[in-house]
């Protein structure tokens, strides 16, 4: 494309598109401008207050409370359910689930890729069969007995009937013209 020297209809429709787009580009930049402003006077500073608040009146107070009472029990109550479920439960994935599924998994696959090779092979005979239990006897029928019956029909049938036919139209339009006069 040559944008060096742009054609008058290259030049009206970039002005058509500069009339639709450059409104459309004003209010965009202008709500964007707007939306700055917001953050950096109002959103901005009530978030850090916000956030100053939360941290000194919540935080700062659950973080002690979680140190000094509920991590001793946590740590406690953890222990206990490490050696009661973890453990166990680690032990039966790593030596019975995970082994357990891993040969599923692989057996799975197997059978997958072997039912694949069975369905193509029994496709590839289907379509032997087929060919030649019905595709083969049609072509024959076809080339041996529908062809030639076609062809007479249309030498010793058609043909003279569409010879016919056409003396007929023939016979009539100058029967047409000769009552009527010709084409108006």
């Amino acid at each position: 494309m040559n944008t060096e020297n742009p054609g008058c209809l290259t030049g009206a429709a970039r002005a058509v598109a500069l009339v639709v787009v450059l409104p459309v580009r004003l209010l965009w930049d202008a709500l964007v401008w707007c939306g700055r402003q917001l953050w950096r006077w109002i959103l901005a500073p009530v978030g850090r207050a916000l956030g100053w608040l939360v941290h000194h009146l919540l935080v700062t107070p659950l973080r002690w409370l979680w140190e000094w009472v509920l991590v001793p029990v946590g740590k406690a109550v953890w222990w206990v359910v490490d050696l009661l479920v973890v453990t166990p439960l680690t032990w039966l994935w790593r030596y019975v689930l995970g082994p357990v599924l891993r040969v599923v998994g692989a057996a799975l696959a197997w059978a997958w890729r072997v039912a694949g090779e069975i369905s193509r092979a029994v496709g590839r005979a289907l379509r032997w069969v087929l060919r030649h239990a019905i595709g083969r006897p049609l072509a024959w029928v076809y080339r041996v007995i529908l062809a030639p019956v076609g062809r007479w029909l249309r030498r010793y049938v058609w043909e003279p009937v569409a010879t016919v036919a056409r003396a007929v139209r023939a016979a009539a339009r100058e029967v047409r013209t000769a009552l009527f006069g010709g084409p108006r």
